[in-house]
């Protein structure tokens, strides 16, 4: 799965069962957010988004737990790669949760910043209705649909990754049911 990030922009695989979901959605659903930023950039670097942020769960809790678990199975699988597809070990330290209400108009086409390396992970907790993709530019072209379900983790490539610097444009569209998800990054300014 990792090595073909190397050659993809993004991946995603099969985490969590069913039954693991609901006390990490209820987590989710017990945090404080606030509105996201209607839109950042400006002229044709403009990113429209639509949902709502936390940016800083409670440590300890179960979504650190979780942030626990995918860094040491994502550690033992960049561990049996040959040649090293990092410089040195992964370390996820930073989790927002994002909610995105039914309806939603989601994300425009973007890029994660720079300050992230390594490896973008997202996981979905909740929500069959939305559509999401990774595209080569950030008007959209090259559009590739991923399939992203709940329990599901998409990995993205960061700077960094197999000597890589690009980041994968990506965006999400088409949110026809409310829906949760978590993103885990290696924050350089952390």
């Amino acid at each position: 799965m990792l090595s073909r990030l190397a050659a993809e922009d993004v991946a995603c695989l099969p985490l969590l069962p069913e039954p693991e979901l609901a006390p990490l959605l209820d987590a989710a659903r017990g945090l404080s957010y606030r509105t996201a930023r209607g839109e950042v950039g400006a002229g044709a670097r403009a990113v429209r988004q639509d949902f709502d942020i936390c940016m800083a769960p409670p440590r300890p809790g179960p979504l650190w737990g979780l942030v626990a678990r995918v860094e040491k199975f994502l550690g033992k699988a960049f561990a049996e790669n040959r040649p090293a597809l990092l410089d040195g070990p992964l370390i996820l330290n930073d989790l927002v949760v994002q909610h995105y209400q039914a309806g939603s108009s989601g994300i425009t086409a973007h890029r994660d910043h720079v300050r992230y390396t390594g490896l973008v992970a997202l996981i979905l907790l909740s929500g069959e209705g939305g559509r999401f993709f990774a595209c080569t530019e950030r008007s959209g072209e090259g559009a590739r649909e991923i399939i992203w379900r709940p329990g599901n983790l998409l990995l993205m490539r960061a700077p960094g990754f197999a000597g890589r610097n690009d980041r994968p444009f990506h965006y999400l569209s088409d949110v026809t049911t409310e829906r949760y998800s978590i993103g885990l990054r290696h924050d350089t300014q952390a």
